[in-house]
C-alpha cells in the first residue's frame, strides 16, 4: 500500500480585491477538486500573516471530532459550499477506508484595508 503523506505546490489565489496571488497549499485531489484551485502563474507570493490571512472552511469528521483545514482559492468556490450539507472524504492514517468530513465553519479572508499605511486622500 502506498504511504499517504502530505504534498504542496502552488497555486493562483485570488483574494476579495480580485487580486491574484502565488499560495502554497495541499496537492490532495479531494481538496482541489472543490477549493478553486488553479496552476500558478506569474502573480507575487501571498504570504500569510497575522492581519493577511486566506479564505479557509474547517471541516469536522462527526464521530473522533478529527478537523481539516482547506483553503479556498477563490470566493465562487467558498461561496459554494453549503455548511452543514457539503462533505469531503479524506484519507487517514491508519484507516483502511477514508473518513467523511462535513463544512462547519467558515473563515472569511483577512486582508489589510487599501487605505491603511499612510494611503489616505489629501484633504487640500
Amino acid at each position: 500500500m502506498a504511504a499517504s503523506q502530505k504534498n504542496f505546490s502552488l497555486y493562483t489565489y485570488t483574494d476579495d480585491n480580485a487580486v491574484d496571488w502565488n499560495l502554497r497549499g495541499e496537492l490532495d485531489a479531494v481538496r482541489n477538486a472543490v477549493d478553486g484551485s488553479s496552476a500558478a502563474g506569474g502573480n507575487p507570493p501571498f504570504i500569510p500573516s497575522r492581519r493577511h490571512q486566506p479564505r479557509k472552511i474547517i471541516y469536522r469528521d462527526a464521530s473522533t471530532l478529527r478537523t481539516k483545514t482547506c483553503i479556498f482559492y477563490t470566493a465562487a468556490a467558498f461561496a459554494a459550499i453549503t455548511l452543514g450539507t457539503d462533505s469531503l472524504s479524506f484519507p487517514v492514517e491508519g484507516e483502511a477506508t477514508a473518513v467523511l468530513y462535513t463544512a462547519t465553519k467558515k473563515i472569511a479572508e483577512k486582508n489589510p484595508s487599501a487605505t491603511a499605511g499612510g494611503n489616505l486622500p489629501d484633504h487640500a
